[in-house]
């Protein structure tokens, strides 16, 4: 069986860097498509709602569809026996880490949704565009960060222009 390769950060080499928006580093992300019956995994089935634990959360993503961001103990075998289909999407994505606060300063000048507090609370997400790139944000449940999901090739292209939203 071939050897999976240690992800490397898309943004590797970059000299820009801000002490708040951190890249994050440990991804474990897979799209799971329903259905979902026994793999022991409680998912949201509202829609931009999120649901987990300290160690992985899952997103609404559409009817019958979610991203699954954490790594869970023996998911994978669980979602075979059960039918479940999922893609890896651990190399794919650059995940942004930034206080809530700072996010909602720095959404707000590219991004349609309406992310105040008072209509996207802690354990929310949405897909939105910021800066004409799709994005997918995850409001965490502590209340305290925000995650702004990218496609992997737009990695330096959003950071430039987070680090310059927050400037």
């Amino acid at each position: 069986m071939p050897e999976t390769p240690s992800r490397r950060s898309a943004l590797s080499g970059a000299s820009a860097s801000h002490d708040l928006i951190q890249e994050r580093t440990d991804l474990c992300l897979h799209r799971i498509y329903g259905p979902i019956d026994g793999i022991g995994v409680e998912l949201p089935m509202q829609a931009n709602r999120t649901a987990g634990s300290d160690d992985w959360h899952a997103l609404w993503l559409a009817p019958g569809e979610w991203l699954l961001d954490g790594d869970v103990p023996e998911l994978a075998a669980k979602m075979d026996a059960g039918g479940v289909a999922a893609t890896d999407l651990s190399h794919a994505r650059v995940v942004f880490r930034i206080p809530a606060a700072l996010a909602r300063d720095i959404l707000v000048k590219g991004c349609p949704l309406d992310v105040r507090e008072e209509i996207f609370p802690p354990g929310h997400c949405a897909q939105s565009v910021m800066a004409g790139v799709a994005i997918l944000i995850h409001h965490l449940s502590d209340g305290a960060h925000m995650d702004i999901y990218v496609a992997r090739s737009y990695g330096r292209f959003m950071q430039d222009w987070l680090l310059d939203a927050a400037g």
